[in-house]
This record gives structure tokens, C-alpha cells and sequence, in this order.
């Protein structure tokens, strides 16, 4: 029989020094920790969790969040924003808004539900079809308002559009630049600025005055004063809405993109 040699069996840092295996064993063991780490990372990336959370300030820091980021940036809530817009807790409106200066009004009746939007926000983008379902069900009954808030520090080319819908009203189109835009856009910056002008073309707007009225930011200052106006009303996230009676007295405040179940059964509560 074929003795072995008095290396064979044992490991390669039982064959080295003892300072040397000690040494070797500290770093073999980062070396897993490491790459035990970049496995996980790569799993939370796949998986759709977020990886910043807003600071105190609405801005957001790594490390932090808990859900998908398109989640934690468009979560209505009230100061951490890290939970979806449909199952946070409902903010507190306060003050009222102003019916006379309302500019961009559809349908009719003796409540208005006064969204304050980004073209960019894909729960807009989804609550806009659910406004439009509510309106064609509360005819004679509820009014819809629409303002801008455009979040920049998340979509930056939401104030562009918020300004080129208001150049589109300028023409009396602006209902249907709106449905046109929230049609279009993929949401989150997806909307490629060319289409703002070939929607103008489809829309039959006069381009000249479209081009001239987008180009100077006509409409930036007002854009911006009803972002304000929405914060002022408590607002954290978009879509933000409120529900006024015909004095323009804040009923109740609609937090998210709320389905459209929710939204009747409020509707039905203060008609």
C-alpha cells in the first residue's frame, strides 16, 4: 500500500506558517464577505428595491428606502414618503381655494375636485383616466379642476410641460393637449420634447403663437405659483387633489392616484 506523504490531507493554510495562515484566513474571509454583499445588492437590485429614500427635505439620500423607487419619489404622505400613494395615511388639507381663479375647468356641478398634477407622474398619468371616468359619470354634478405641480427634483421636464399645456389653453385646447399628453408620455421624463410640437400639429394649434408662447416661459410663473398654492394646501406628492364645495371650502383631500371605487364613494358622501 502507498503511504502518503505528510503533506497530503491537509488544507493549503494548514501547510503555511502560522502567522502567515492567520494573515491569509483574515483576508480569505473578506474576500467572501465582499462577495457574499455584492450578491445581495445585485438580488435588491433585481427585485425592484430602492435604493434612496428622502431626507427631511425631499430630497433623496442612498440607502434607505423600502420600496420601488418610482414608489418612494410619487408616495403621498406626510414627511417620510416611502410608501405607496394608495395605502398612505390620508393628509390633512387646510385652507380653501379660490373658484374665481380657476382657469382650467371640465364639466359641471356643485363640487369641484381640484387636482394639482405632473405631467410626468405616472400615478397623474393613472388618476387621470380615473378623473376622466368620474367625470363622465358625476355629468351636472362635479367639476374638474386641474393646476400644476410639477415635482423638478424628480422629473425635469415636467415644468415644460405644465407650461405647454398653458400655452395650449391659451388657444382654448387645453383639455385636449392634457388627454393628448397623459395619452403619450411613458411618464417618468419619458415624453420626448419633440412631441409637445407634434401634439400642437395634431391638435390643429397655430404653431407660431404655440412655438413663441412655450419657447419664453410664458407660463412659468403661474406654473410655479400653483405648485406653491398646492403645498400651501398640503400637498406632499403628486397627484394631490381636493374636494371643494361651491365656496370653494376644502371637504376632504385625495391623497395619490386613489382608484376610482374610492373616489365615487367620496363624491356620494358630500353630494
Amino acid at each position: 500500500m502507498e503511504k502518503k506523504k505528510p503533506t497530503e490531507g491537509k488544507s493549503m493554510l494548514d501547510q503555511l506558517p502560522p502567522r502567515m495562515a492567520f494573515w491569509s484566513g483574515v483576508v480569505l474571509s473578506g474576500g467572501v464577505l465582499f462577495a457574499l454583499g455584492f450578491v445581495i445588492l445585485l438580488v435588491m437590485m433585481f427585485k425592484g428595491v430602492a435604493m434612496t429614500s428622502p431626507d427631511s427635505d425631499g430630497k433623496t439620500s442612498l440607502f434607505g428606502g423600502k420600496d420601488k423607487v418610482e414608489d418612494v419619489v410619487d408616495a403621498n404622505n406626510k414627511n417620510t414618503a416611502v410608501a405607496k400613494p394608495d395605502t398612505v395615511a390620508q393628509p390633512q388639507a387646510a385652507g380653501s381655494v379660490n373658484l374665481d381663479e380657476l382657469t382650467n375647468v371640465r364639466g359641471e356641478g356643485e363640487l369641484t375636485i381640484v387636482e394639482f398634477s405632473d405631467p410626468e407622474c405616472p400615478f397623474c398619468k393613472r388618476f387621470h383616466g380615473t378623473m376622466q371616468e368620474v367625470l363622465g359619470d358625476y355629468d351636472g354634478k362635479v367639476r374638474w379642476a386641474y393646476k400644476h405641480f410639477p415635482l423638478t427634483s424628480l422629473h425635469r421636464k415636467a415644468e415644460r410641460e405644465a407650461v405647454a399645456l398653458e400655452c395650449a389653453a391659451e388657444q382654448d385646447k387645453f383639455w385636449d393637449y392634457a388627454d393628448e399628453l397623459y395619452d403619450r408620455t411613458p411618464s417618468n421624463d419619458g415624453l420626448a420634447d419633440d412631441e409637445l410640437f407634434s401634439m400642437a400639429d395634431d391638435l390643429g394649434l397655430d404653431r407660431g403663437q404655440f412655438d413663441d408662447c412655450l419657447e419664453s416661459d410664458k407660463y412659468l410663473d403661474k406654473v410655479r405659483a400653483e405648485a406653491s398654492e398646492a403645498q400651501k394646501l398640503g400637498g406632499t406628492g403628486t397627484p394631490f387633489s381636493v374636494l371643494v364645495d361651491n365656496e370653494g371650502n376644502i371637504l376632504e383631500a385625495l391623497p395619490g392616484a386613489l382608484p376610482y371605487a374610492t373616489v365615487s364613494q367620496l363624491l356620494d358622501e358630500n353630494l
